[in-house]
């Protein structure tokens, strides 16, 4: 009878060892930044493939927390239920002798740190998406590490917008040209532009919503 507490034990020492390491196998390697520069380059190329040619260096922030003043004190459902989660930011520089955007960077994707999914992207024009409402997976029908199964004929883009360097007025062939891109309105497909964009006044981001 002695046998049988003894057996117990080590049955449940079994189960223990077999649930962390399913937990584990589970959890995503979003401590990895080279995991987490491929998932933002490939959200980046899914959403807007123009910018991507113009990235330079890839910068991974230190962990960081959602806040409630992240999304402008956002309060629906979707956005508040994340707050206090941690996620990481990755930041895509780029050369600006080459080239000027509104924001000081080509691109910029957000990556929780639990999931290894991203929450929310914003390019160099001020346009971006989120993925509060419908995520990554559920707007490409694929996971942000395998960009080549993304069916991305289907998914509507960010254009490619640089800021308009005015004409040399002394340039006789100066005929006040404008950027050939037009700003189109993305917001029934999920982009939102962020207004400050316009004012060339970079700040943390603010409201991108669906």
């Amino acid at each position: 009878m002695k046998k049988i507490p003894s057996i117990m034990i080590v049955v449940w020492g079994i189960a223990v060892l077999c649930t962390l390491f399913l937990s584990s196998c589970k959890r995503p390697e979003v401590l990895d930044n080279s995991t987490l520069v491929n998932s933002a380059r490939n959200v980046a190329l899914t959403f807007g493939p123009a910018y991507v040619p113009f990235f330079k260096e890839a910068n991974v922030s230190d962990v960081q927390v959602f806040k409630k003043k992240d999304y402008g004190g956002d309060s629906r459902p979707q956005i508040r239920k994340q707050i206090g989660r941690k996620f990481y930011t990755v930041t895509f520089t780029y050369d600006s002798t080459a080239v000027k955007f509104d924001f000081g960077f080509a691109a910029r994707v957000r990556i929780w740190k639990d999931t290894g999914e991203p929450l929310d992207v914003i390019f160099g024009n001020g346009w971006g998406r989120n993925f509060f409402f419908l995520s990554f997976k559920e707007q490409t029908n694929h996971s942000p590490n395998d960009y080549e199964k993304v069916a991305s004929d289907s998914i509507v883009k960010v254009p490619l917008q640089t800021v308009h360097e005015p004409e040399n007025i002394w340039n006789s062939n100066a005929d006040n040209k404008q950027d050939s891109l037009s700003t189109r309105d993305f917001s029934s497909h999920g982009f939102v532009e962020d207004k400050k964009a316009i004012t060339k006044v970079f700040k943390e981001f603010s409201k991108f919503c669906m």
